[in-house]
């Protein structure tokens, strides 16, 4: 029984130490797909198209990666004439050696493949700058289609590669495969932006955070949930007023709630003894700052005091932070004052919210009453 089950890759040590011992291997592998293939004759060259998994079939000791390295290495050494993309395994690999057809030099010879100046102008021998008047071949358009890239799109690239590789003045083995790779990368980014922008929507009344918002917030955050569902309306007609689009409303709505609770329990710690309210109080200006982060005007919240300080005198009920008190009854005005069915009234009322009579609205006590978690 042989030790070798298959036919041995035959190689030249003097090209292996000229040009590398990978690149040989893989050049007397593509010399045998030659051998034994059906090359077709194009602008001199005999070209030879295999299946991308066949090829990596053929060196088991490689992966995807190694012969789109090696390829290019070849390419890039001249030995090489590749028609089209780097090497993928989904997609069929043309190549041909970069001397004329019925040449007398193979890789069995271990001479080296030299290029062999050629009349078309269009065959890539040796390394050149790109034309003014560069075109883009259509095998070269069909790998692209092939990718996915539509025809419009990557013509749409030509004038732009052209401009920016004739100010560079770089010379290329192969102008088209750098086209390729660079239409692809273009292609990819646009269609990662698109997908992005068809995600974005503006926020509307109706919209509420999700559940996983909820539970980040709620659950693993340690907010109170009435905490959570306060901020809604404000956060809700800041953004609607702005007319911003967004893909990413719940996260935020997540560090809009996050900023706001720091705050929030810092006037709690400071405020542990419950009190009644005072004809002369005042809130603290970390209410403010709170207020701020909430896009609620000062001025909306200073016209808010006389109204709160007269109901809970009345009241007389002791609270142990009057500060997160007040804090809980303005954003509900200033979400009530700026629904959308009151923007039909005379402009400039706002001090015409709390009119007289306010206080005794029953749905406002009901709902300071059902805040009693914030005290």
């Amino acid at each position: 029984m042989s030790l070798i089950p298959e036919k041995p890759i035959v190689i030249s040590p003097t090209l292996a130490a000229t040009i590398g011992l990978e690149e040989t291997v893989l050049l007397q592998v593509l010399q045998e797909c030659l051998a034994h293939g059906n090359p077709l004759q194009s602008s001199g060259f005999d070209w030879i198209t295999i299946a991308g998994a066949k090829l990596l079939e053929l060196t088991p000791f490689w992966h995807e990666d190694d012969i789109r390295r090696l390829s290019a290495s070849l390419h890039e050494k001249g030995l090489l004439l590749t028609g089209g993309g780097p090497f993928s395994a989904q997609l069929d690999f043309r190549f041909a050696f970069n001397e004329l057809a019925g040449g007398q030099q193979t890789v069995q010879s271990g001479a080296q493949l030299t290029p062999t100046p050629a009349p078309q102008k269009d065959i890539p021998h040796a390394a050149k700058t790109i034309g003014g008047s560069w075109q883009p071949s259509q095998d070269a358009l069909r790998q692209l289609a092939q990718l996915g890239v539509t025809k419009e799109f990557s013509q749409q690239q030509i004038p732009q590669f052209v401009a920016y590789w004739r100010e560079r003045n770089v010379p290329r083995h192969s102008w088209e495969s750098k086209f390729i790779k660079e239409v692809w990368r273009q292609w990819q980014q646009a269609e990662s932006t698109s997908h992005r922008r068809s995600r974005e929507v503006s926020v509307t009344g109706e919209w509420q955070p999700s559940q996983d918002a909820l539970d980040l917030l709620v659950v693993k955050g340690g907010i109170n949930r009435n905490f959570v569902d306060d901020a809604v309306p404000e956060f809700i007609l800041y953004w609607r007023d702005r007319g911003d689009v967004s893909s990413t409303w719940n996260s935020k709505f997540i560090q809009h709630v996050r900023r706001q609770w720091q705050f929030y329990t810092g006037m709690m710690e400071q405020d542990t003894m419950p009190r009644a309210m005072s004809a002369k109080w005042q809130p603290k200006e970390s209410v403010y700052d709170v207020l701020q982060m909430a896009n609620i005007d000062r001025k909306f919240a200073q016209q808010a005091i006389p109204e709160f300080v007269l109901y809970w005198q009345e009241n007389g009920s002791p609270q142990a932070s009057w500060s997160t008190k007040f804090l809980q009854y303005v954003k509900r005005q200033w979400a009530r004052h700026n629904q959308p069915q009151s923007a039909s009234g005379t402009d400039g009322k706002q001090q015409g919210s709390y009119s007289k009579g306010r206080i005794r609205d029953r749905n406002i006590i009901d709902a300071l009453s059902d805040r009693s978690w914030a005290s």
